[in-house]
């Protein structure tokens, strides 16, 4: 294999994975409606699964082996369905499919044992997993466990069942209003107008404080833009947002903590 040919062979191994994960996310981005469907199929599933092993005390093997499968199942979907979502609603699922698997089977490996213990003369006999306690700790396991599965669900899909009424907006929003301005060559009624860098239309002082700012707002031709401290604008059609009250630069804060 010649030089040429081993460099092609080793950006295409380097390329594919990146176009590989977008395909993977592009596809569970237009298929999330399909996805919560299939989970709430899975979620009844176990829920017939869990009334089947709580309700019947005797199953032969092979039942019981085609309800550890359809759960076993029901549940890999569900982790798949948000495994791209996000650390928190991964491990919060997994919790929750914990749970509900746990409850499924618990009916069918807890068996009643007696237990016993001294004090002093006096002979204590108590039973270990009795089928009452068994139903009721199943039971809670498998509501606990799929609230958790639905709560996990709500963050991957739909996080803003979460968000409190009337919570502040975040700071950017209030830039994401003004286009960004990339240095462009404009004409104005067919004259160029000479590029400047920004510094050079403020005083000394602002100078100084540019540092502070990410974007400065200014009017280019009569509409405000976000221009980067250092960018280049128009020199005879720019102009410089300034508060009223304190005269200084209106404009997006770098760092936050700094009041522009």
């Amino acid at each position: 294999m010649q030089r040429g040919d081993q460099l092609f062979v080793m950006s295409s191994g380097f390329s594919e994975p990146p176009r590989s994960r977008g395909t993977v996310q592009s596809w569970l981005l237009r298929n999330q409606a399909s996805l919560l469907t299939v989970d709430i199929i899975c979620i009844t599933l176990l829920f017939f699964s869990f009334l089947i092993t709580s309700t019947f005390q005797v199953l032969a093997n092979e039942q019981l082996t085609v309800i550890q499968i359809v759960t076993l199942v029901s549940l890999a979907f569900i982790i798949l369905s948000i495994v791209r979502k996000g650390i928190v609603p991964l491990i919060v699922c997994i919790l929750g499919v914990v749970l509900i698997h746990n409850s499924i089977i618990l009916p069918y490996y807890a068996a009643p044992e007696t237990g016993e213990a001294y004090f002093g003369d006096r002979r204590v006999v108590w039973t270990l997993y009795a089928p009452e306690a068994v139903k009721v700790a199943a039971g809670m396991h498998f509501f606990l466990g799929v609230s958790m599965v639905a709560f996990s669900l709500i963050l991957a899909y739909r996080p803003s069942l979460l968000f409190a009424r009337n919570r502040p907006a975040p700071a950017d929003t209030e830039w994401s209003n003004y286009p960004v301005w990339h240095d462009n060559a404009v004409l104005a009624d067919g004259h160029s107008d000479p590029a400047v860098p920004l510094r050079s239309l403020v005083t000394d002082l602002d100078r100084y404080l540019l540092w502070r700012y990410e974007y400065v707002l200014v009017s280019i031709y009569g509409t405000p833009h976000l221009v980067r401290p250092e960018g280049l604008v128009p020199k005879h059609s720019t102009t410089v947002f300034r508060d009223k009250s304190t005269g200084r630069i209106v404009g997006k804060a770098r760092y936050s903590g700094f009041f522009m």
